[in-house]
Order: C-alpha cells, then sequence, then structure tokens
C-alpha cells in the first residue's frame, strides 16, 4: 500500500496455474517481493477472462492509481485479443500493471513511445489473431462443403436418443400436439427430429 496525496492506493497481484497439480508458490513469492499486498490465484485453463471469477473480482475493485503485478504475460492471458483487452481495461480505470519476468509495464494516460508502440503492436496481433481465426473457419466450411455432402452449416444435430426415437414412434399414430403432451419435447423439437430422422431415413415418409 502507497500513498498519493492523501490518497491510499493499493498494489495487488495476480496469479494463475493452468493445471491442477501446479501451484503458485514461485508466481507468490516474487509477487510478494515486488510489493504485492493482495494476491488474487485461481486454476483456469481457458483462454478468455470471462469465468475467471478472481481476474473478475481483482477488475472489480481496483482503482485509479492503484497497480497490479503479474509474473508472465501468459499469466494473464493466453489470448493476444484478450491480453489487449485486459491491459486496456486496467488503463482505462487509471490502474498500472507489469509484467516483472517480461520487465514490461502498462501505465494509463502515459505518452510514452515505447508503451504506444507496444500496445499498437498488441492491437495489431489481436485483429491478426481475430482474422486468422476466421480464416480457419472458412476454410474449415470449404473443405466440408467440398469432402462432406451430409455438411450443413449452423447448429449440430440432435443425437436421436431412445427419448427422441420413441417420439418418432408415437408420430406414426399421433398428431404432433399429442406426441408433445405425452413426452414434454416441444414442436420446434419435434419439428427437426423428424426431419432429422426422415433425411437420416429411420422415418417413412407418410
Amino acid at each position: 500500500m502507497f500513498r498519493k496525496g492523501e490518497e491510499i492506493l493499493s498494489i495487488y497481484g495476480y496469479s494463475r496455474v493452468s493445471t491442477s497439480n501446479q501451484d503458485y508458490k514461485t508466481q507468490i513469492q516474487k509477487l510478494e517481493q515486488a510489493g504485492a499486498e493482495k494476491i488474487f490465484s485461481e486454476k483456469y485453463t481457458g483462454t478468455k477472462k470471462e469465468g475467471r471469477k478472481e481476474l473478475e473480482e481483482l477488475l472489480s475493485i481496483v482503482k485509479t492509481g492503484d497497480k497490479v503485478l503479474v509474473t508472465k504475460i501468459d499469466r494473464l492471458a493466453r489470448s493476444i485479443v484478450d491480453l489487449n483487452s485486459i491491459i486496456s481495461s486496467l488503463n482505462n480505470l487509471g490502474v498500472t500493471i507489469t509484467f516483472l519476468d517480461n520487465a514490461l509495464t502498462f501505465e494509463p494516460n502515459k505518452s510514452d513511445s515505447m508503451q504506444t508502440l507496444m500496445m499498437n503492436m498488441l492491437g495489431s496481433f489481436a485483429q491478426f489473431e481475430r482474422d486468422l481465426i476466421v480464416t480457419r473457419t472458412q476454410e474449415g466450411k470449404q473443405w466440408h462443403r467440398a469432402n462432406n455432402k451430409n455438411y450443413r452449416e449452423g447448429r449440430p444435430k440432435r443425437v436421436l436418443n431412445d427419448k427422441y426415437k420413441h417420439a418418432l414412434e408415437l408420430m406414426e399414430t399421433n398428431s404432433m400436439r399429442e406426441v408433445e403432451r405425452k413426452t414434454g419435447i416441444s414442436l420446434s423439437t419435434l419439428k427437426r427430429i423428424k426431419k432429422q430422422a426422415k433425411e437420416e431415413q429411420l422415418l417413412n415418409e407418410k
């Protein structure tokens, strides 16, 4: 904790491991040695900040003038897009973030040519990453269209489990409304599985 005028500001640390058998000891030790007073630690394997409760709590309590310490960039984010988003969020709140092992610091409202260059590079890499994802997705769709005649975009087909197969049998002698009442399956779902069953030749056309 440090003072800026009469205002008391805080130094926070953030540590993350991606597997259950890893621990935070080394990270926490470095963060404490660098002055972190409160450390948020979590085990999370994803690449996005959503669902990371400790990170979300940290972002909710920091205020202008506070500092956040992280040992390495990949401990905060594994996606350039997400990294850029988190750094921007902290800087917009007036918070400074430092990556100890990378010797990088991003300060809010600082007209520093190197920091500006780094943020622009992160932004460019973020856009490149988004474009790459879109390109790979489109290429994947094109490949499936060319090599799989049954390929359809959009919602994947439901697995026709025993409940759905029973509903299909009931459809042969009952109206859709009656089948809905007897099975509890919605009309929209019944229509979809009927169409799917016809496509898969599990139900003869009436």
